[in-house]
């Protein structure tokens, strides 16, 4: 498998697993996916095996801290190792620098808690730790997980303003609702 920054001839192919991979609710219109890559805000990395992209992850990269925005695999080969995969080769692309991503809370109460459990056991299969920090916006409760060392309510907070831009980030409404200092 081969992971690298997107080329012209995989937007399509991306766009089809970014609307497969996530519901509307959690979907950004992908104009601005595109737009944020062309401004160089963001990236988009993509997996890819004999020319088939198998899946992409899209990344905001601010200061010290790199935000996984989005992580998706083809339905097709899900299960496979090649979100790992995709995890590894960003984690040694970005060995000096923080990377920070946002899971749904467990919560049992939940109607895909068993979803959300094996979301989050994925990723600290993959090297990521709880940062302590609970954040609550429009997809609801969120716990944001980090690679590589911690993170306090406020950077997060600043990159999601920076990702977001000042006014998206301000009717997101996003807030800390929950902060613990985890000591390793």
């Amino acid at each position: 498998m081969e992971i690298k920054r997107i080329c012209q001839s995989q937007w399509n192919d991306v766009k089809n697993i970014y609307m497969e991979a996530f519901p509307k609710s959690e979907r950004k219109p992908f104009f601005f996916l595109k737009r944020a890559v062309q401004k160089g805000k963001s990236e988009i990395w993509v997996a890819s095996q004999s020319d088939v992209v198998a899946g992409f992850i899209v990344l905001i990269p601010y200061y010290d801290m790199v935000l996984v925005e989005y992580l998706a695999v083809s339905n097709q080969i899900r299960s496979k190792g090649s979100g790992s995969k995709i995890l590894g080769e960003i984690c040694r692309q970005y060995d000096d620098k923080r990377i920070l991503l946002l899971i749904e809370k467990i919560d049992e109460t939940a109607n895909n808690l068993e979803q959300r459990i094996a979301r989050k056991r994925f990723y600290l299969k993959n090297g990521f730790e709880s940062s302590g920090v609970l954040m609550q916006g429009v997809s609801g409760d969120m716990e944001i997980l980090c690679h590589g060392g911690s993170i306090s309510g406020d950077e997060f907070i600043a990159v999601q303003t920076y990702a977001l831009g000042r006014i998206l980030f301000g009717l997101s409404k996003t807030k800390v609702i929950a902060e613990t200092d985890i000591k390793k």
